[in-house]
């Protein structure tokens, strides 16, 4: 039986995600900055920069020489600055209200990574948050209670098509990611790979489990090499199947201290790729694929009763090799739930 949330926090959610999708959207086309204005006095002339914390340490943007149309510019962005705190804030509070009544919430480290990913457009330039995350995060999107066992997990897993990044980063310019995070203050350093040739696709706080990694679907022949992602800046590990997964992401909040917008993918691909990735785990990792098919079957009871047609899609956009291996998979589930699965699957 589903765990439903009050019907309360559907309309909450939506009211956060209608007033964070347009504020994101704004900051971007603006540019909104953060820091302060400091001037220099040069040889009797006054000189003007953004400066900012980054991590440690104080970093300072040189904007110009004082002039009235840069001093007309500072006043208008410092407005826009006071006004996008407030919103914010307001965000926040609604964001409390809603884990407050049961919703789903982040510890506040995770939190602080995601926000410095947003802030570096990585979800602006097509990055998608998967993994047990993205999952936690559908019971807010459908206001549900998830089975804890099925909840655990420290990992921020980002997804990135590279073909889509490149061309997106043509129009809004790429990010060096890799100096952001070193530089972010949040004690996230490369993970060594196995090959010391090949390099880091994973950071990790240290004496934490606290761990950000970067995927991308593999083309092409196996290989476990890293493959750089250009509007990022940094390299990715490649993996087969993800570019199913990450087609048609969908906007979402994720929650807790601060309220952050992220992609998620669709959830009917969602679930049907934990249960293709279950079946090809190695015995060793037998854990992690009883834990995937648990986190599908949830996800696959949900959208049985308020997304069907979502699931005979995500469905149909397989190939007989794959369905294969999802049928296998789902030989776990409850046999209610198998029968109503092949009855909206029978209906094509």
């Amino acid at each position: 039986m589903i765990d439903r949330l009050p019907e309360s926090h559907l309309t909450l959610y939506s009211e956060l995600l209608d007033q964070i999708i347009p504020a994101e959207v704004e900051a971007v086309a603006e540019g909104t900055l953060s820091g302060t204005f400091t001037s220099k006095e040069i040889r009797g002339n006054t000189y003007w920069y953004l400066q900012r914390s980054e991590g440690s340490k104080l970093r300072q943007i040189y904007l110009g020489p004082e002039s009235p149309e840069l001093k007309k510019w500072m006043e208008k962005a410092a407005q826009t600055k006071e006004i996008s705190k407030t919103d914010h804030a307001a965000r926040k509070r609604l964001g409390k209200m809603l884990v407050s009544g049961g919703a789903s919430s982040e510890p506040a480290a995770t939190l602080k990574v995601l926000r410095m990913l947003s802030e570096s457009r990585v979800f602006h330039l097509g990055g998608v948050l998967i993994g047990t995350l993205a999952f936690r995060t559908y019971a807010n999107v459908f206001g549900v209670r998830f089975r804890k066992a099925a909840l655990q997990t420290q990992d921020v897993d980002i997804a990135h098509d590279r073909a889509i990044g490149v061309a997106l980063a043509r129009d809004t310019s790429s990010v060096q990611l890799e100096e952001i995070i070193q530089r972010s203050g949040l004690n996230l350093h490369p993970v060594p790979p196995l090959d010391r040739k090949q390099p880091s696709t994973s950071f990790k706080v240290r004496g934490r489990d606290l761990r950000v990694d970067f995927l991308t679907p593999m083309m092409g022949r196996d290989s476990s090499s890293a493959v750089l992602l250009p509007a990022f800046g940094l390299s990715a590990k490649p993996l087969r199947f993800l570019a199913y997964l990450i087609r048609d992401p969908i906007p979402a909040v994720v929650m807790g201290t601060d309220v952050v917008l992220v992609n998620i993918p669709s959830p009917a691909r969602f679930a049907i790729h934990k249960l293709w990735t279950s079946m090809q785990r190695p015995t060793a990792f037998q854990a992690k694929a009883a834990k995937d098919r648990i986190q599908a079957e949830q996800l696959v009871e949900v959208l049985i009763e308020d997304r069907p047609d979502d699931l005979r899609d995500a469905w149909n956009a397989l190939t007989q090799k794959t369905r294969r291996a999802v049928l296998s998979a789902m030989k776990g589930f409850r046999p209610e739930t198998t029968a109503s699965v092949f009855e909206i699957l029978d209906s094509n």
